[in-house]
């Protein structure tokens, strides 16, 4: 009875003690059972440089000044009539831009140096010698491309209110049969090469998507969705790299809009 008394179940001080032991092994088992589950995905990034190729193709392209293409976002400042300064300019189908106090001016095709000379000749019939200087802020329009497994691959506007990832691939149509959502890349070009980051497209919806809805797409964004089953992501990037070899004309653009390209002044 002594024995019974210290030890047995029917004790009931040690039930409680039992069950709080259970409760824990119980819940080591699930966290083990955690551990030996599907495998918690991270979504990664990396940076790869140009190429020496593509930086003697842009070298080779630096001598050359960048032309106005239609859908452009243009700044106009003027250095003493800060009232007709203007941001947000945009370059219409037509080639033409509207500004305040004079007529639309066609500056599609023209370089920046060309586009300052139009808009001081423009504005001399108004203003004594306006000294003005025009930069790009957006090129191409704000269009990206979305490619891989959508249904509708192809180049797209950024609406005005801008777009996250999961708005692009809605609007290539949707994510195809054998896609890999969990693997989607966005590569932004930049100056010095190529930005990817994956995108989890499995989290959408939940907190740990906010960061990526939080970052909008940029003109000349390359979203990129492989199949089911993506592999390494260093062989993913390197083999998407391929495709890309064409938008180092992209690059070009964007230097130029990251380098600040402005006219004369």
């Amino acid at each position: 009875m002594t024995g019974s008394s210290r030890y047995g179940c029917g004790s009931g001080r040690v039930r409680p003690v039992l069950s709080a032991i259970l409760l824990g092994l119980l819940a080591l088992l699930a966290v083990l059972a955690g551990c030996g589950g599907p495998r918690v995905h991270a979504p990664r990034s990396e940076f790869i440089p140009f190429s020496p190729e593509q930086k003697a193709s842009l070298e080779a392209k630096a001598g050359n000044e960048y032309r106005i293409q239609e859908g452009d976002i243009l700044r106009i400042y003027f250095a003493f009539e800060r009232e007709l300064s203007q941001e947000g300019v945009v370059v219409l189908s037509d080639g033409a831009v509207s500004l305040m106090g004079i007529d639309r001016v066609k500056l599609a095709g023209h370089t920046i140096s060309e586009a300052d000379s139009l808009l001081t000749l423009a504005y001399s019939k108004d203003y004594r010698e306006p000294t003005l200087s025009v930069m790009i802020q957006e090129t191409q329009g704000r269009r990206v491309f979305v490619t891989g497994q959508v249904r509708n691959p192809g180049y797209y506007p950024v609406p005005v209110n801008g777009m996250d990832v999961m708005g692009a691939i809605t609007i290539a149509g949707g994510l195809a049969e054998d896609a890999s959502a969990e693997n989607t890349l966005v590569v932004r070009v930049t100056p010095e090469g190529y930005q990817f980051q994956e995108v989890n497209l499995d989290d959408f919806g939940t907190a740990k998507y906010v960061p990526f809805a939080a970052m909008p797409l940029r003109a000349y964004d390359v979203v990129y969705v492989p199949r089911s089953g993506a592999g390494d992501f260093q062989y993913l990037t390197k083999s998407v790299l391929v495709g890309l070899s064409y938008i180092t004309r992209m690059a070009y653009d964007i230097y130029n809009v990251a380098s600040g390209v402005r006219g004369r002044y």
